[in-house]
């Protein structure tokens, strides 16, 4: 904006000027005859004195610099010309016309006439002709002026065209943060306003987009979750069945029967957290917001960890735990630190521990409560870091086979956290083993 106020100001001063130029040129053309008339008369009927009397006349009111020659091209007072003058002197005496040159920002113009006495005669003047620089030349009171006018209204404008193109794409950014955090009701909307360019083409794509993201996400829970109930029925059937059948079987048939019993089981589990993990992502597993004694918590769940990790020549233990009370649903922030260190427990090495850690941080009045687990099993690939939060998501087939893991832990564990406002992520350490890294924030007093 300010280059273009800056080329308007000067195509201004640039064509005014060639304005002014032709005025002028227009004007000693009609003019100059009528004073070189002027100056002859005066010099045949009162003499040298009065003709330098009325060219000092010129100079003093006009600054025009005028000359007078005669017939043979001598300058009458005796002054010392340009050359530029005197030639223009010597061509004007051949011609009946007026003569104009600009040369060096000053304009001359020669003219012949007839005195009273029948004399021919040559005026020339020269004057000074206004250039766009001299148009520049302004008190500094002035150019300041300017350019602060010039700058308030290309910022005014700059500030009203950022705004208006920048609008939508605040409103979009928002959206899709919200979008981003998993609000799937996330909407521009009528925030794009009337508008008919791109942008608001993109914000209605973008609506579009989201809309067809949450009917497939909702279409996926309700799926999850119907089958999670559809299940639990055959189940609870199959269960009452195998305990009929446990009361007529014959010795040889407890094995069978005890391995039927712990594929229900597991078959159990397994729905169950099909059924947690379709509560928590539908939003029906809501935070009470109740203080939660966060290591306590910890104690409790290593302490269960333990017990069952002593039968596989493994050890769950507490390295640190700092004193920490969070707002939050105590059951589901147990099972997402049970759900880690149950996941540490099965791939950690026989004869190593899982190790457990409650830090708290704290800056600028806000507090994060840092719980980290470490095992000391062979990890998991890079490329795998951000996948094992997915649902049912397994890193290596014969692994899950072994543990029996379903994959539904961990994802869990992840929506668990999110739902209290904090993050979880997984590193593989320098010397071996897995560690998960989970954040909670809370406020400080």
């Amino acid at each position: 904006m300010v280059l273009v106020s800056a080329t308007l100001i000067a195509s201004v001063i640039t064509t005014q000027s060639q304005f002014k130029a032709m005025r002028a040129e227009e004007f000693d053309r009609t003019l100059m005859p009528l004073m070189a008339a002027r100056a002859a008369d005066i010099l045949d009927d009162h003499g040298m004195g009065a003709l330098a009397g009325f060219l000092n006349s010129l100079q003093t009111t006009l600054g025009w610099q005028a000359y007078l020659y005669d017939d043979e091209g001598k300058e009458i007072l005796a002054q010392s010309p340009p050359t530029v003058v005197d030639d223009m002197a010597q061509f004007a005496l051949q011609t009946n016309e007026t003569t104009i040159k600009m040369v060096h920002g000053t304009e001359f113009a020669a003219t012949r006439t007839t005195g009273s006495t029948g004399t021919h005669y040559v005026l020339v003047i020269g004057r000074s002709v206004e250039s766009v620089a001299d148009v520049l030349r302004a008190p500094i009171q002035v150019q300041i002026v300017r350019a602060a006018a010039v700058f308030f209204i290309a910022g005014f404008v700059c500030f009203w065209l950022t705004r208006y193109i920048t609008s939508p794409i605040l409103h979009l950014r928002e959206a899709t943060h919200r979008l981003a955090t998993g609000n799937l009701s996330a909407r521009v909307g009528a925030a794009a306003g009337n508008r008919s360019d791109e942008l608001a083409e993109l914000s209605r794509d973008f609506d579009h987009m989201a809309e067809q993201i949450e009917s497939l996400i909702s279409s996926q829970r309700r799926l999850l979750a119907d089958i999670s109930h559809e299940l639990r029925s055959p189940l609870a059937r199959l269960t009452v069945a195998l305990g009929l059948t446990r009361l007529y079987a014959n010795p040889e048939c407890a094995s069978g029967l005890d391995r039927i019993e712990l594929e229900a089981g597991r078959l159990n589990t397994l729905i169950g957290s099909l059924l947690r993990l379709a509560r928590l992502e539908s939003g029906s597993e809501t935070l009470e917001g109740d203080p939660v004694a966060l290591d306590r918590v910890v104690h409790d769940v290593a302490a269960d960890a333990d017990f069952e990790a002593k039968a596989r020549n493994r050890h769950v233990r507490v390295t640190h735990a700092d004193g920490c009370t969070i707002l939050g649903n105590r059951q589901l922030l147990r099972s997402a630190i049970e759900n880690v260190i149950r996941n540490a427990v099965a791939y950690t090495a026989e004869g190593t521990e899982v190790q457990i850690a409650l830090k708290i941080l704290s800056a600028n009045g806000n507090g994060t409560a840092q719980i980290t687990v470490r095992d000391h099993g062979s990890g998991v690939p890079e490329a795998s870091l951000q996948d094992i939060f997915l649902p049912f998501y397994r890193v290596g087939d014969a692994r899950d086979r072994f543990s029996g893991g379903s994959g539904l832990g961990l994802s869990i564990t992840e929506r668990a956290v999110r739902l209290h406002g904090g993050t979880v992520r997984a590193e593989n350490c320098k010397d071996g083993g897995l560690l998960i890294e989970m954040h909670l924030p809370f406020a400080t007093k």
